[in-house]
């Protein structure tokens, strides 16, 4: 994974019960769709809650953190080389690997 740390702007779906979906999300000029949400946590930073997604668009992995307090999203980190062994399961399981 490489480290971003960089303010993004985020499409995404506050449902029931608080749960928080990226559906897409805008990095360097390109919009980023959010074909799977592999993995979501809470973390504390300095007293503050952040909401955490690892994401993918089907080829690069993303890590997205959401501050409530702040209203604001950051992308933490991309790996480009999602590799066989790293893709998620679901992922895997449709691609019949």
């Amino acid at each position: 994974m490489t480290t971003v740390d960089e303010p993004v702007t985020v499409v995404a779906s506050f449902g029931g019960g608080g749960r928080i979906s990226p559906l897409k999300f805008r990095w360097s000029g390109r919009v980023i769709p959010v074909r799977e949400v592999t993995y979501r946590w809470t973390r504390h930073v300095g007293g503050r809650r952040l909401y955490c997604f690892s994401i993918s668009d089907g080829t690069t992995l993303y890590s997205l953190s959401f501050d409530p307090e702040g209203l604001s999203w950051r992308l933490q980190a991309v790996d480009t080389g999602l590799h066989e062994s790293a893709r998620p399961r679901a992922y895997m399981h449709a691609s019949g690997r």
